[in-house]
């Protein structure tokens, strides 16, 4: 029996239209943002986590679950892991004192500032040999991207 293939546009170099050239730049760009680097300390699915609770704020778990478009389950897994690192902390809700608050330690924002600039390094890399007007430009349309795809 045959494996199942995923319908997908040839790999060629010629990219047919910039939906799938967009699509082509999330998927390599995910390969890479989640391979894990010597001296990891936050593995690259939790750090998510941390970049959402250093932008947002503390939050119960359900609504960091939410702003993600994440399962609780899956959250609540990360947290814990997070936890247990002294990445996170959970306060009780002052408003409900059977509900936590989750909010990011000093710890956690060192960890998420490590993988960021692991993480950055690799995309400077690649743009080092790119003109200061066209990294302008390729930050102003992902910015732009970004904002229309309601992720801003």
């Amino acid at each position: 029996m045959q494996p199942a293939v995923m319908p997908s546009a040839p790999v060629t170099d010629e990219v047919p239209t910039t939906e799938e050239a967009v699509l082509r730049f999330v998927m390599a760009m995910g390969r890479r943002i989640r391979a894990r680097i010597d001296g990891d300390t936050v593995d690259p699915s939790q750090a998510a986590i941390l970049y959402s609770l250093s932008c947002r704020g503390p939050m119960r778990l359900g609504d960091l679950a939410e702003s993600m478009r994440l399962d609780a389950s899956t959250v609540s897994r990360h947290v814990h892991q997070l936890g247990e690192h002294e990445f996170v902390r959970r306060d009780p809700d002052p408003a409900d004192g059977r509900a936590s608050i989750i909010d990011i330690t000093a710890e956690g924002r060192t960890a998420l500032r490590r993988t960021f600039d692991q993480r950055r390094a690799f995309v400077s890399e690649a743009l080092a040999d790119w003109s200061d007007d066209d990294r302008t430009r390729l930050r102003d349309d992902i910015t732009r991207l970004t904002a229309d795809l309601g992720d801003s």
